[in-house]
């Protein structure tokens, strides 16, 4: 496809006022709007992109609320942003703009008379920017401004029709090409940068002269950083400075008047134009932007000369790059300028050569971004990444799953959590908009260019640029470029690897000699119909290479060579299973192979790894406990997965440990995922030395078969979580029992128990008041329960505050007649090891009563802080309560406040008042230790059965320091889901 017949063209003039002591612009606004369209126009849709800091209603703050980010819901009002006072006129007529309560920074004008094709209207406004704090890209940071999306512009209008668009975090711009004439008034100290050309002399004159001047260091050691860095104060004097550029599609100005600024040129291959580049930066960060003669302009000039040859010529005179506050991403470029995040700074060339390559993928191909991100941040990667290993002489296009962000892909891609890549911006989950715009768009390129040809890929490019910049190309224009550089078909990546959230596998299933050649066969394990690239090598060396055509099922090629030692799929390959991807011709088995490996690692190798590394614990009864953890937990999972660790305890003197091992499967149906497991352990839990000479203990061996099922929600973006689990359960558990007289000696005796679980559990994990319930039933041979759990987090308006609510409802059924049999199942309004029937906790003491250890209770059942055992707050029939926790208005201060209510049937002879209902409550502090895990609880008020019951139990003078427990919950973490728990707590 040539370029589009028509394009909108757009010529905007502002002259713009800052007023940096109540942080406002004042400007006044003229656009001549060119129909160039066959269509005529009755109204125009025009962008007001700083009401997105209106209010907390805007898509702004909706997408923040999706992606977990509560900085601007809580954010004061003086800190918040808008634009008003407009009044736009058309040809100098009135006209109303209208906004709705949902997008306030969409705005539509009815214009006066219709606009006809081939015509130019002349649109006015005045309007006033109330500039807010950085919460995204726009903003001020006391008075250092980014002024970015801070004008009134008018919608893309092309052949797919109108793009009025929203601001967003998380997704970019699309707007039409014109030329940009700003005029810009601020105080006369101000260091400023901006899109484009500065016009004025004696301020060029005056960046001339602070390029030049030197800096001095010895400012900014790290004591002194924030006396240097402090606020400078403002000119009285006033300046006005003159930018102009054309053919670019926005405008951006950046100012600061701490900065240090440095100047280089470069010539643009292609055109021979010289270019100047800029950069500004906060002198306190000097060494990262400032390294010995060798400035953080050498990045821009890179980037200019690199993007030149590959791509095309840069066709502007400035390139620049300041350093400020950016809170969405590293880094954000505009039309000839970026500004990178002070917190880039370890990373600086790549983020700074990434910035300025969006001089081409957004700037000069101005390409939708909302709807199709990666065809600017995607390809930019790409070539950001060739960048980089250019300049580190790497020409291999190997995946190299490091530490980095494709290992992270890598890991989403084998939980089948990752995401279709050309799609729009506001569909993606936040992490897969990193991973999957940027890093798998980057992948999948560089298997397209060794699949075309490195010559015909540069070709298709250098097609691409040609023919489209200064327009806006669409999927569909990128596709035709490409393909018409290459004689191979190329619609397994356009229709096939751009739209599939499948994973990639291939795995070489046989290889067979005939003659000189070798015959392979392969299989694509998730049916991504796609060419996949076979290497044979000898020792280190390449015999030969040979590509398949795109293919679902089964193929084979031919090798033309019959010397070779190992068969592998090439690293151009977004393999997301790389333990598969090798044959070994001598190998008894020629695809299995096994590594052993210290600790912990990466599943990155050809071959199964299993980690071994030391294990410790501790209990009361089995004392120190040593031994090795074998597991293959690991980044990418495995769908099979095991972690095993045998103990010595070196009080029992005997083999004691615990261990799980499952298996996943991925449906993509009703169910996302399936995980069969086994969960067993075997510990001491009690112990007596009554008429003995020795410790006499007894322990119990649990197997625990499971299926857990979470159902599919679909939509990418969905808070919620939902689970299904079906677990049984066989315990054996050794009784000590003695003998019949108190000469006896002890013995053990053994007992087992089956028992079955069926557990509903739903999770909403939403930024602002998340709730959760389940709804589980249990059975043994004597008893069955049934019972409901809900937890509510009721958010205060302020930030990290919050009322914590459970409720807790239960009903038990007795089986057996015995009550002898059935007691211990009974419902406790407080949880402690001898309630752990299924031996799902881990207790320090699980029989303990008179020491530490039986202060440790659990949050399960009535939830109840007091530790009370004897039955004495037990039920037989039902159990209602209520928990309460409150954070104190006090900052990091790890102190709650809790109160439980509840409602007990009085079967119990222990407590007051047979056969009426018992009231129960407590109260009292929370101290967190590590938050939902370990927490310390000091009750100041009971109930009169508690409190009688701890007198009975350990005399007047005890009660208080017996009251106390603390809790150590471990139950509810899965360890064989422990790579994903963590991938989730890094990315948050």
């Amino acid at each position: 496809m040539a370029q589009p017949a028509w394009q909108q063209h757009v010529d905007t003039k502002i002259d713009v006022t800052l007023d940096d002591k109540k942080h406002f612009l004042r400007a006044y606004e003229e656009l001549a709007y060119t129909n160039n369209s066959p269509d005529t126009l009755r109204f125009i849709y025009m962008h007001l992109w700083p009401n997105a800091y209106k209010d907390d209603r805007t898509p702004f703050e909706r997408q923040m609320d999706v992606n977990g980010n509560s900085s601007f819901y809580y954010s004061k009002l003086k800190d918040k942003g808008y634009i008003d006072s407009l009044q736009f006129t058309v040809d100098g007529v009135p006209a109303e703009h209208y906004s709705s309560e949902k997008s306030p920074d969409i705005a539509r004008i009815d214009l006066p008379k219709p606009l006809l094709p081939g015509h130019t209207m002349k649109i006015t406004t005045p309007f006033l920017v109330k500039i807010p704090k950085v919460f995204s890209r726009m903003g001020h940071t006391g008075q250092a401004y980014y002024i970015s999306q801070w004008f009134p512009k008018p919608a893309v209008y092309d052949l797919k029709g109108w793009h009025p668009i929203s601001y967003l975090d998380q997704g970019e711009f699309f707007s039409e090409y014109g030329s940009y004439d700003v005029s810009i008034t601020l105080p006369a100290n101000y260091v400023m940068m901006a899109t484009g050309n500065c016009m004025d002399e004696k301020e060029n004159a005056w960046m001339d002269e602070l390029s030049k001047k030197p800096l001095d260091t010895t400012k900014y050691r790290k004591h002194l950083t924030r006396i240097a860095d402090s606020a400078i104060a403002s000119s009285k004097e006033m300046k006005t400075i003159h930018y102009h550029e054309d053919n670019i599609h926005d405008f951006a100005w950046f100012a600061d008047k701490r900065w240090v600024v440095r100047k280089d040129t470069v010539y643009s291959p292609g055109n021979n134009q010289l270019v100047t580049a800029w950069v500004a930066f906060i002198p306190s960060y000097w060494k990262q932007w400032q390294k010995d003669t060798i400035y953080a302009t050498n990045y821009l000039k890179q980037t200019i000369r690199y993007y030149g040859k590959n791509v095309g010529p840069y066709q502007y005179k400035t390139i620049k790059a300041v350093q400020g506050d950016l809170r969405a991403g590293g880094g954000m470029e505009y039309p000839t300028i970026t500004v990178i995040d002070k917190g880039a700074s370890s990373g600086l060339g790549v983020v700074m050569r990434h910035e300025a390559g969006h001089n081409w993928f957004y700037g000069m191909m101005g390409s939708n971004e909302r709807d199709h991100a990666w065809m600017d941040e995607g390809i930019n990667t790409f070539y950001e990444q060739k960048l980089t290993r250019h300049l580190k002489h790497d020409s291999t296009h190997t995946q190299k799953k490091g530490l980095d962000e494709s290992l992270i892909y890598f890991e989403k891609a084998a939980i089948h959590k990752d995401q279709a890549i050309d799609q729009t911006s506001a569909n993606f989950e936040k992490l897969n908009y990193g991973l999957d715009v940027y890093y798998k768009t980057a992948m999948v390129l560089n298997w397209l260019e060794k699949y075309m040809g490195a010559d015909d890929f540069e070709k298709g490019m250098h097609d691409y640029y040609n023919t489209w910049h200064f327009h806006h190309p669409y999927p569909e224009d990128f596709r035709a470029c490409m393909q018409r550089n290459t004689p191979k078909s190329l619609n397994w990546f356009f229709d096939t690897i751009l739209h599939t959230n499948k994973k990639i596998d291939f795995t070489i299933l046989k290889a067979r000699i005939n003659g000189g050649n070798t015959v392979v066969t392969v299989r694509n394990n998730t049916g991504v119909a796609a060419p996949l690239l076979i290497n044979a090598y000898y020792h280190d060396s390449t015999t030969a290479s040979a590509w398949t055509q795109p293919f679902e099922h089964t193929d084979t090629l031919t090798l033309p060579t019959g010397t070779w030692r190992t068969l592998q799929v090439d690293g151009v390959i977004p393999d997301a299973k790389a333990d598969n991807n090798a044959y070994r011709r001598y190998a008894l088995f020629h695809h299995f192979g096994i590594q052993f490996r210290l600790l912990a690692g990466l599943n990155t190798a050809d071959k199964d790894r299993i980690f071994i590394s030391p294990a410790v614990a501790y209990n009361q009864y089995d004392g120190t406990m040593a031994g090795l953890l074998f597991h293959d937990l690991t980044v990418p999972e495995n769908r099979f997965r095991f972690a095993l660790a045998p103990l010595y305890s070196f009080e029992t003197k005997s083999l004691v440990g615990a261990g799980s091992v499952g298996y996943v499967w991925y449906p993509e149906d009703v169910f996302k995922e399936i995980l069969l497991q086994v969960d067993g352990k075997t510990f001491h839990d009690n112990e007596t030395f009554v008429n003995l000479p020795t410790r006499l203990y007894a322990g119990y061996s649990k197997i625990a078969p499971s299926l857990n099922f979470t159902f599919n929600e679909h939509n990418p973006l969905s808070t919620v979580i939902r689970t299904l689990t079906l677990k049984g359960y066989y315990i054996t558990e050794q009784n000590i029992n003695f003998g019949p007289d108190s000469l006896g000696k002890p013995s053990l005796s053994p007992q087992n128990n089956t028992y079955g679980l069926l557990r509903y559990r739903h999770n909403n994990h939403r930024t602002y008041n998340p709730f959760s319930y389940d709804v589980e039933g249990q059975m043994g041979a004597d008893f069955a329960k049934l019972s409901a759990e809900g937890n509510v987090r009721i958010d205060y308006n302020t930030k990290n505050k919050s009322l914590y609510v459970r409720a807790f409802l239960g009903k038990f059924f007795a089986i057996s007649d015995n009550p002898a049999l059935y007691s211990r199942y009974e419902l406790n309004a407080s949880y402690s090891g001898l309630d752990d029937y299924l031996y799902d906790g881990t207790y320090l003491g699980r029989n303990a009563l008179n020491n530490l250890a039986a202060q440790q209770i659990s949050m399960q059942e009535g939830g109840f802080k007091v530790p009370v055992f004897n039955h004495a707050d037990q039920s037989d029939n039902w159990m209602a309560t209520l928990n309460l926790k409150t954070d104190l208005p006090l900052k990091k201060l790890p102190i709650r406040l809790f109160f439980d209510a509840g409602l007990i049937p009085n079967n119990n002879p222990t407590l007051t008042n047979p056969g009426s209902t018992t009231v129960l409550y407590d109260g009292g502090v929370e101290v967190q230790l590590i938050n939902h895990i370990i927490s310390i609880y000091i009750p100041l008020i009971m109930s009169n059965d508690f409190q009688n019951y701890l007198t009975n139990s350990y005399g007047h003078k005890n009660v208080f320091a017996r009251s106390i427990s603390f809790t150590m919950d471990l139950q509810d973490i899965n360890w064989l889901k422990a790579p994903e728990g963590a991938l989730k707590f890094v990315s948050n």
